[in-house]
């Protein structure tokens, strides 16, 4: 049967999120594994955002929350582990002898911080934190709560939904720095918000077919070149002078990047992809503005009335 009301279409999605983020533990916990840390952090962030992008419709327990404090974590290894691999891969091979002694240096410092940040993830793992956030979303998705909108039709809220986080993704304050280096920060945080809306599509693109591919597309890209662009930046305050050939390759790498995100951000806020985006939306949410979930009185076991 296809869901037709919002609680019984987001709970398999929840729940398959759910079961990914357990499935990845075992290798989360040895550590030798960096795609184990990526999947688990992949599978907590599509949680967040559909938190993020479904507030209205869920009823969470409070604890539930601190699902971002553990992805924070795991991102700390994430991105010791993906700076480690650019180096020793793209970086180091490329260097003239005399350069390579100080960042091979710089790389054992960076495996020493990693393996501290793994003992910090083996203790967030074995916490009585972590044990009740995991705790607390399997009972929910056992027996799931829903605010008043988890009775409304897929097809006449999902648009509306997925519009709204388009218009805030619209008036961040980092689509106005013109250089890389005014304001890294604000780039880095525009970063996660693009990311943010590009899961929740992708949450509804997935089953719902809502026909938005090419923004679709500039988001994945944008995302990817802002990423780029925060790692260079990070990289270069940590080297400093040390290595004058690395320096140069990422200022080479970060003008390349910066151009790239230039006609990206041109592409995503003209009007084109503007009218693109809420013209599709409004024609769903209006051809999906008088469905009704459906009558027979059977209770779909994703939807538990409140109270």
């Amino acid at each position: 049967m296809t869901p037709t009301t919002l609680g019984e279409w987001l709970h398999p999605h929840l729940r398959r999120a759910y079961q990914r983020w357990g499935k990845q533990e075992a290798g989360v916990r040895r550590g030798d594994d960096p795609e184990a840390i990526h999947q688990m952090r992949v599978a907590l962030r599509r949680l967040r955002a559909a938190m993020s992008g479904f507030e209205s419709v869920l009823d969470l327990p409070r604890v539930t929350r601190k699902v971002g404090m553990i992805s924070r974590v795991l991102g700390q290894a994430r991105d010791g582990d993906v700076m480690l691999a650019r180096l020793e891969q793209d970086y180091l091979p490329g260097l003239p002898p005399a350069e390579q002694a100080p960042l091979r240096d710089f790389i054992r410092g960076l495996r020493r911080q990693r393996q501290d940040v793994q003992r910090e993830v083996v203790a967030l793992l074995n916490s009585a934190t972590y044990q009740r956030v995991k705790e607390a979303w399997g009972k929910w998705l056992d027996r799931p709560r829903w605010q008043s909108l988890g009775d409304a039709s897929v097809a006449g809220t999902v648009p509306h939904l997925l519009a709204i986080a388009w218009g805030e993704l619209a008036l961040h304050p980092g689509w106005r720095v013109t250089t890389p280096a005014d304001d890294p920060e604000l780039l880095h945080d525009l970063r996660k918000t693009i990311k943010r809306t590009r899961y929740l599509w992708e949450f509804a693109d997935n089953s719902l077919d809502i026909g938005l591919k090419e923004p679709l597309d500039l988001l994945r890209e944008a995302q990817e070149v802002l990423g780029h662009l925060q790692d260079g930046f990070v990289l270069a305050s940590q080297m400093g002078n040390a290595c004058p050939t690395l320096g140069e390759r990422l200022t080479q790498q970060q003008e390349e990047h910066w151009q790239t995100w230039q006609t990206l951000r041109h592409q995503l806020q003209s009007r084109a992809v503007q009218q693109q985006v809420y013209h599709t939306l409004g024609d769903l949410g209006l051809n999906g503005a008088d469905q009704a979930p459906p009558k027979d009185g059977i209770a779909h076991p994703a939807v538990v009335p409140l109270g």
